[in-house]
């Protein structure tokens, strides 16, 4: 008898949820969608995988906590208005110096937002943990499987400079020459003031940017059931950022937290003076992604960070 060998091997993101949800399909939208008008999204940051104390104050998690679930609310199509904190604190962030410095800065964001803080937990942890809750309201969401053949494919703002911020603070260069890359990483900035004006428009598909263009868009042709042919020299990338890392680098920098969607409208060059580009189209059909560089196609080095192996 032949002895079998059983490898343990790790899972891939999507063979998780696929184990988790069983039989049912797993959720395509970072936000779910609670009848009637109201919308919840959760999101963690976790030291070691999302920040690292020397890089991250108190004041940079607060509001890069905020933001980013703030961001999935505004990519839903609606307004932040409850949430729930909870925090997994560490020997460094129990102190009371950090808890009061990331306190005074969560407060104040929530009060931007106008959100109330209602409830949540706290729990020691060896490395600190950072979870929000939010609850928002919505008269239609915004959903990723609404794209519709011939929809034109936008971006708002440009891309590249967070990932331009993270190489700079992994490498330890000198700060001072891209100060703006930094702050864009360590407090990212949701689309939130685009939201009301937006929904003027026939808006048929939308999700944020959080693990680059290549993986999102990707995640997008999957939701939608079609392809997106997306121009490269369309693409926003910023300057600075083109410069040091690349289209590729700016094509796969994460935590960006533009809004990427889908209309059969002509959309103007600017609202509220954030830049709206026109980077593609969108075809039903079988789900796929194509890059195009004036006119030949373009391969991405690289998808971008993954949390798990995608072998």
């Amino acid at each position: 008898m032949v002895k079998q060998i059983y490898w343990d091997l790790p899972l891939k993101e999507s063979e998780i949820l696929k184990t988790l949800f069983g039989k049912l399909v797993p959720p395509e939208d970072d936000c779910y969608y609670l009848k009637p008008g109201r919308l919840v999204t959760t999101d963690s940051l976790s030291e070691g995988t999302h920040f690292l104390h020397e890089w991250s104050s108190p004041e940079d998690l607060a509001i890069k906590l905020i933001e980013v679930n703030v961001s999935d609310i505004s990519a839903s199509g609606g307004v932040p208005d409850y949430c729930f904190l909870n925090l997994g604190l560490s020997k460094i962030s129990q102190k009371r110096t950090w808890v009061e410095r990331f306190s005074k800065t969560l407060r104040k964001k929530l009060r931007d937002y106008k959100m109330s803080l209602v409830g949540g937990d706290t729990f020691y942890s060896q490395t600190t943990t950072l979870s929000l809750t939010v609850l928002g309201r919505v008269k239609k969401p915004w959903l990723r499987s609404g794209g519709k053949h011939g929809d034109n494919l936008y971006v708002t703002g440009n891309l590249g400079l967070s990932e331009l911020g993270f190489q700079t603070l992994k490498q330890n260069k000198e700060k001072k020459s891209q100060n703006e890359a930094i702050k864009k990483h360590l407090q990212p900035k949701s689309r939130a003031n685009l939201v009301k004006h937006l929904l003027g428009y026939k808006i048929n598909a939308c999700m944020d940017i959080t693990d680059g263009l290549v993986q999102d868009a990707e995640r997008l042709c999957l939701a939608s059931k079609g392809k997106l042919r997306i121009r490269i020299e369309d693409i926003p990338l910023h300057p600075a950022a083109k410069l040091e890392i690349g289209i590729s680098g700016c094509i796969t920098s994460g935590e960006e937290l533009e809004l990427l969607f889908l209309s059969n409208e002509e959309l103007p060059k600017k609202i509220v003076n954030v830049p709206i580009h026109k980077i593609g189209n969108f075809q039903k059909g079988k789900p796929g992604l194509q890059f195009l560089e004036n006119g030949a196609e373009f391969f991405p080095h690289a998808k971008g960070f993954l949390h798990f192996s995608e072998e």
